[in-house]
């Protein structure tokens, strides 16, 4: 087997069996600077050492190594630009990546090449005034930038990865509200949901694990009556979500995973299948001139229509789903998570794993057969619901 020795101007894969030297070195040439690759047969790993040796005086100055900003311009950003297209990134998560290049890591890095990078620069740079979120966060893409490096044997090793550093404390991220709801709590909860132009969002999100800007681009159509006989039952098409940025529709869910169907159960599923049937416009949750609400909209809508004892943020309904499903009903979170959208870890997960919404709904009906939650919730009247 050849084994690689590397230094941060080139390498050099050597096979003692064959005696074969690959070297990989950069250098100039009419096509510019960019790695080069000479292959060198019946020879000892000293005598290649040498050859390599010769390569680097003749070719040691014609450029320098490249620098962060141009490595994330010629291989980092084209490569996640690529993944985007194919649906395996997320387009916020994208945005995320860019917002934190030219905010945190281009004006510190982007004009210094990529062996100048050094372990207390680095340290100075996520001491300097970021919290903690946004030091890891731009250590994340530093680091990203320099695995590409050190791929493309620009340099030996990934310095902002392969030292310990002091992070920001704590005590800079503002704490978020990670508070739950039960389902006894999320019965009493719609009560302020019910009528208003949220509802089917909130039915969406709290009992069918949608994320905000999925749960507020559900249409009529999307919306299919799968009740059996003994369980009310609605399943939701989740294949678009309103931005967070621009309050636009997009036709494209976070990750490819995240295309899927919910299924809803019990008196959730009858009341959504309600507000599909009379609603006038094409988004259940709309503003009145049936435009989808946008994300900032609801976030006032839902702070007016909630008691401050009881209200967390509406994103973790969607987290209280998940709660509930695992400890209350006790669904087991291998059919949890492709439910919520997620890929499940492992080759099974990742390659195979690929339910469909029927068994979907075999997995609520059986849950929901055990445990009818919404038994006792009688304020919840259908005769009132078609008014």
């Amino acid at each position: 087997m050849a084994k690689r020795r590397r230094d941060s101007w080139g390498s050099i894969s050597y096979d003692q069996r064959t005696r074969t030297a690959r070297i990989r070195y950069w250098a100039e040439g009419a096509d510019g600077y960019r790695r080069r690759s000479r292959t060198v047969r019946n020879v000892s790993r000293k005598e290649a050492e040498q050859i390599r040796a010769a390569l680097m005086v003749e070719h040691g100055e014609d450029t320098p190594c490249p620098t962060v900003g141009q490595v994330w311009e010629r291989w980092v950003l084209p490569q996640y630009e690529s993944k985007l297209e194919r649906g395996d990134f997320a387009k916020n998560s994208m945005l995320g990546y860019k917002a934190t290049y030219h905010k945190y890591v281009s004006p510190r890095w982007g004009d210094v090449p990529c062996d100048e990078v050094r372990p207390l620069e680095v340290q100075q740079w996520v001491s300097g005034g970021m919290s903690l979120s946004q030091a890891r966060m731009a250590m994340a893409v530093l680091s990203i930038i320099l695995d590409m490096a050190v791929n493309y044997d620009l340099v030996p090793n990934n310095v902002a990865k392969s030292k310990r550093y002091v992070m920001p404390p704590k005590s800079s991220v503002s704490s978020r509200d990670k508070g739950v709801w039960t389902l006894d709590q999320l019965g009493e909860l719609w009560r302020f949901a019910l009528d208003q132009p949220f509802e089917a969002a909130f039915l969406l999100s709290a009992f069918g694990s949608c994320r905000v800007g999925e749960s507020l681009a559900v249409t009529r159509s999307d919306v299919t009556d799968r009740s059996l006989p003994d369980v009310p039952m609605a399943a939701a098409r989740i294949d678009k979500q309103v931005s967070n940025r621009n309050g636009a529709v997009e036709r494209s869910t976070k990750t490819a995973s995240s295309n899927r169907s919910v299924v809803i159960v019990g008196r959730a599923a009858e009341r959504l299948l309600c507000l599909s049937e009379r609603s006038e416009c094409e988004y259940l949750s709309n503003d009145g001139v049936c435009h989808a609400i946008t994300q900032k909209t609801l976030s006032r809508m839902w702070a007016d229509a909630v008691p401050d004892d009881m209200r967390h943020p509406f994103r973790n309904l969607r987290n209280s789903w998940q709660t509930w499903m695992r400890w209350e009903l006790r669904v087991p979170p291998y059919m949890i998570e492709p439910m919520m959208g997620h890929v499940t870890h492992g080759t099974t997960g990742q390659y195979y794993d690929r339910p469909q919404v029927d068994v979907f709904c075999e997995v609520m009906a059986d849950a929901y057969r055990e445990r009818r939650f919404d038994s006792t919730w009688t304020w919840l009247d259908r005769t009132n619901w078609d008014d």
